[in-house]
């Protein structure tokens, strides 16, 4: 019977975790998990987090009037082309008419989800081209959810 050589045993050595940073993107490695609210590049996570915390037709009201008021002061930024201009126009309307509804003594979550879900579409469609629009989309389709939840549906 032959006896085995009793290798030595080694553990491998906890790698060092490494960041650079090369025109304006980190690189990292290692054992980084990245979650939920993750914010990237120049979002703004605050607008979202008060939509989140709505739990009355008062507070979405609220909400809903303040997004109008976020949409005609990036409408009246300077450098806006005019297309965009009127694709904020478009949701502005939509959301007066989510205001509208809101209003009434029986809204319809359905056409209040409906109005909004398109709303999200149309800001989305703006992409990354107004920067002080971006994140928007989601705010509406959280207030889309929101309404569903707070008017029946």
């Amino acid at each position: 019977m032959t006896k085995k050589s009793a290798a030595k045993k080694t553990t491998a050595k906890a790698r060092p975790k490494r960041a650079s940073a090369t025109k304006g993107r980190i690189t990292v490695s290692g054992g980084i998990h990245a979650r939920r609210d993750v914010i990237m590049g120049d979002q703004y996570n605050d607008f979202r987090q008060q939509v989140a915390q709505i739990a009355t037709p008062e507070q979405f009201l609220a909400q809903a009037r303040e997004l109008q008021a976020k949409l005609a002061e990036i409408k009246r930024q300077p450098n806006l082309l005019p297309e965009h201009a009127e694709t904020i126009e478009v949701v502005e309307g939509q959301v007066e008419q989510v205001v509208e509804e809101a209003h009434k003594p029986r809204p319809l979550a359905a056409r209040i989800n409906a109005t909004l879900t398109g709303a999200k579409a149309v800001m989305d469609s703006l992409g990354e081209s107004v920067k002080s629009a971006v994140g928007l989309g989601t705010v509406i389709g959280g207030l889309a959810q929101i309404a569903m939840k707070l008017f029946g549906g």
